[in-house]
């Protein structure tokens, strides 16, 4: 786009539930994108939060005004307290040609509007063109989780976690999205309170559309700060990776990346229980886990040359994909337990996937 030309008007937006600690950061960020405020805005959609989350945006939206002028910002309710009931409440009310949104744990790179709305008009064969990720903490205790979590080992082949080169992709996160895709996929499934964003993507490839990440805009996004905190993720993403596999319309939402974590899972219940009755099985079992850890340990050296942190790194990964497993495995059976409605840092790829 040419320095004179008319910027496309583009809807930003943040579905938010109490996240007070983090929502201020979020709303700045998209306030300091480096495109033309009379050809953007910025929908809060919040879930009925129970602290300061509106408070807290509000404020960040009246100290940006203060050093640069009045935005365009608007305050939605999400009365039902779903993601994909917020997505859909934000993208029905958008004024813009392109809609881009971020979770409240994350922090859109400056040029994340400017740089994927010239994609965008540039390629029309793209419908959503979306950057990289780094994933962060807040605490040093939730760097290694953080670690565990920008791996190819970690989270399969999520490329906007770790890619190195621009071109077609799978997926993007924090992409942003020509409005009028959701016309022709249809809106986000309400009945899905997680992978949402994947049953989406596979009905968006099912209509022709093509997904292009840009990996020199880089956004940030929060990892949990604790081991407990990504099981329970893990297992609910597996869990909810089945259901959704079970509910799309399309298979193409779920890939044998998603899978392999239950795989494994089985594989260490069948080579256990075979090994009490043959030992061949248990030469099995070990030879898998010299295998796995020998991985675990080549991907943990990219990170650190601590061994105390590439043990704990190694460990972690294990948490990961079992606790992911698991939650599949769960959901196969039946087996049922306490589900977490709302999810404030669903994202397509980031979870174990």
């Amino acid at each position: 786009m040419s320095q004179g030309q008319i910027q496309p008007f583009v809807t930003a937006m943040i579905v938010v539930r109490n996240e007070e600690r983090y929502i201020g950061a979020a709303v700045t960020s998209f306030l300091e994108q480096n495109y033309p405020k009379e050809s953007f805005e910025l929908l809060i959609i919040d879930g009925n939060s129970e602290d300061g989350t509106v408070q807290s945006a509000k404020h960040a939206v009246e100290i940006y005004e203060k050093e640069h002028g009045t935005v365009q910002v608007r305050y939605l309710k999400n009365p039902r307290r779903l993601l994909a009931s917020g997505w859909n409440i934000g993208i029905k009310a958008a004024k813009g040609e392109y809609v881009v949104r971020i979770d409240a744990h994350a922090q859109a790179a400056p040029d994340l509007i400017r740089r994927c709305v010239q994609i965008l008009n540039d390629k029309p064969d793209v419908v959503c063109a979306g950057g990289r990720i780094a994933t962060e903490t807040l605490t040093e205790k939730g760097k290694l989780i953080a670690d565990v979590l920008s791996s190819p080992f970690g989270v399969g082949n999520a490329r906007f976690r770790y890619a190195e080169e621009s071109g077609y992709v799978d997926t993007v996160a924090y992409g942003v999205y020509r409005k009028s895709i959701f016309e022709k996929a249809g809106y986000f499934n309400e009945e899905f309170m997680r992978n949402q964003d994947n049953d989406m993507h596979g009905r968006i490839k099912r209509c022709g559309g093509k997904f292009y990440l840009e990996t020199s805009v880089t956004s940030t996004y929060h990892a949990r700060e604790n081991v407990k905190g990504m099981m329970k993720q893990a297992f609910g993403n597996g869990k909810w990776g089945i259901i959704g596999w079970k509910k799309s319309e399309s298979r193409e939402g779920i890939s044998l990346r998603h899978m392999i974590p239950l795989f494994f899972v089985l594989a260490n219940i069948f080579l256990i229980a075979a090994g009490v009755l043959c030992e061949v099985f248990r030469w099995m079992l070990l030879a898998m886990y010299l295998l796995y850890f020998g991985a675990a340990v080549y991907f943990a050296l990219k990170k650190t040359k601590n061994i105390g942190r590439i043990l704990k790194t190694c460990g972690c990964y294990w948490i990961l994909h079992v606790s992911y497993g698991a939650g599949a495995l769960a959901e196969i059976f039946g087996i049922k337990g306490k589900e977490i409605r709302y999810e404030c840092d669903s994202v397509v790829g980031k979870k174990a996937n």
